[in-house]
């Protein structure tokens, strides 16, 4: 799927792929933990991992930079049995 196609944003396509995901990680592979790291302006992707059970541990201050801007990111986790929704 081409993640420009806007006519595909909102349908909880993204949600529904990180909650498989996450539950492949916890149910097969035995993980006790997941972690990622978001650049804090995507709040899109924020709340898509929110919506799923991650939770903010912390923020890295610009610690990227891209076309001549610092960007911060939010670590986030999420332990078993914290896996929300589906």
């Amino acid at each position: 799927m081409d993640v420009r196609r806007r006519d595909c944003w909102g349908r909880g396509y993204a949600t529904e792929a990180i909650r498989l995901m996450c539950r492949y990680g916890f149910d097969t592979m035995r993980l006790h933990s997941v972690f990622l790291w978001v650049v804090t302006e995507n709040t899109a992707a924020r709340h898509v991992y929110d919506k799923v059970g991650f939770t903010e541990d912390g923020r890295h201050r610009e610690c990227f930079r891209r076309d001549g801007r610092w960007y911060d990111m939010y670590l986030m986790s999420m332990l078993e049995g914290e896996l929300r929704g589906g």
